[in-house]
């Protein structure tokens, strides 16, 4: 008689990744929190371009609204006129 020979395989052992992890990525994150020493006091005023652009917007702005309500209490104007005249002419057949 002959006997059986077993052929079960292992199944290959896969290797593990190793991270590494250096030391100075976690020490630059915790040291970037320290309080920085004011370079100018924050109440002072500097005219710089960024200055003057804003002004100019905010002006053109403003001006804009202006001339919207304006133009708005004009056409108001006219509708009140043409009710007026639609109204004595109703009333003066």
């Amino acid at each position: 008689m002959a006997t059986k020979k077993s052929t079960s395989k292992k199944a290959p052992t896969k290797k593990k990744s190793t991270v590494k992890r250096s030391k100075a990525q976690s020490s630059s994150a915790l040291g970037s929190v320290r309080l920085q020493p004011e370079t100018q006091p924050f109440m002072t005023f500097q005219l710089t371009k960024e200055t003057v652009y804003w002004l100019v917007l905010g002006a053109v702005v403003i001006l804009f609204t202006i001339w919207l309500m304006r133009l708005q209490m004009d056409i108001q104007t006219l509708y009140d006129d043409i009710d007026a005249t639609n109204l004595s002419e109703a009333t003066n057949p």
